[in-house]
């Protein structure tokens, strides 16, 4: 196995459907990583726009795909491509603020059992996004799935987003639109969950993490900004299918050998009343907009 490179960082881009986010995002990543270098490594889930070409010409290394295999299957795609030392996973729809990947890394070398890393996130407006987010309880994970949508202030939701992190600490999850891995703690789980094609991959990829002795870690002193619902402006039907789906794997996967798990049937019907919700929901959505 050849020797890592320690002073580049490796970005996994995936792209579907994303022409309209890519030139900021893309423009804001050089100042982001330096001093260190950067590679590009962008893998496409068969977008008919200008994504693709748009990376190419950027400089990145292009995978195009012939079937859209799922954003886990394709970042892992991605890391295989890169032999850096730490890999940077990132939307399209997020701007990096300058210097900020280079302040993760900085803060994941100072111990060497931080495997995966992220930033304090905000929305576009300056208002906080969740990050650094709890593993949910039963009972927390039923109410927020219902209630999230109509109350967004409810006990439930609340208790799932936790109280805002200030320090560099220790997390159950990160916000999946900006994380940095540890190369050798990426491939010591073995990448992320490809059962996960969207929604609930970086929950996971969390689990497996600190299933395997490494640590998850918020740095808020390093903040990104990210367009809240960019990702769900193509296809939304069928992203809420796979949200709804992977929550229910997801609390499988989690009280894995567990009695809670006993409860799957019970999670499966309130993910199917409020999936029933978010299609309604987006259906007026859509036809107001028209």
């Amino acid at each position: 196995m050849p020797a890592r490179d320690e002073k580049t960082v490796g970005l996994v881009l995936v792209t579907y459907q994303s022409a309209e986010d890519l030139p900021p995002f893309l423009e804001s990543l050089p100042a982001a990583v330096e001093p260190l270098a950067l590679e590009v490594i962008g893998v496409d889930n068969t977008s008919t726009d200008r994504s693709a070409d748009i990376v190419d010409e950027f400089g990145g290394k292009v995978i195009r795909n012939s079937k859209n295999v799922g954003l886990a299957a394709a970042i892992n795609q991605g890391a295989a491509a890169t032999n850096a030392e730490w890999i940077l996973v990132a939307n399209p729809d997020t701007h990096l603020a300058p210097d900020s990947i280079a302040a993760l890394v900085e803060t994941a070398l100072t111990d060497e059992a931080i495997g995966m890393i992220g930033p304090r996130v905000a929305r576009l407006d300056g208002s906080p996004y969740p990050t650094g987010r709890r593993f949910p309880s039963l009972a927390v994970g039923i109410a927020h799935a219902l209630l999230g949508g109509v109350w967004p202030s409810n006990p439930a939701t609340r208790a799932y987003f936790g109280d805002p992190v200030t320090t560099v600490s220790d997390v159950d999850w990160i916000s999946g639109c900006c994380m940095l891995f540890r190369r050798s703690a990426f491939d010591a789980v073995g990448g992320f969950d490809t059962r996960y094609f969207l929604y609930f991959e970086e929950t996971k990829m969390a689990l497996d993490m600190h299933r395997g002795g490494w640590k998850v870690v918020l740095d808020p002193g390093v903040e990104i900004r990210h367009r809240e619902g960019g990702s769900m402006r193509s296809a939304p039907f069928r992203k809420i299918r796979s949200h709804h789906r992977s929550a229910l794997r997801f609390y499988c996967d989690y009280h894995q050998g567990s009695p809670w798990l006993l409860f799957a049937p019970l999670v499966a019907a309130g993910l199917v009343v409020r999936g029933a919700a978010s299609v309604l929901r987006t259906a007026i959505t859509q036809r107001l907009r028209r």
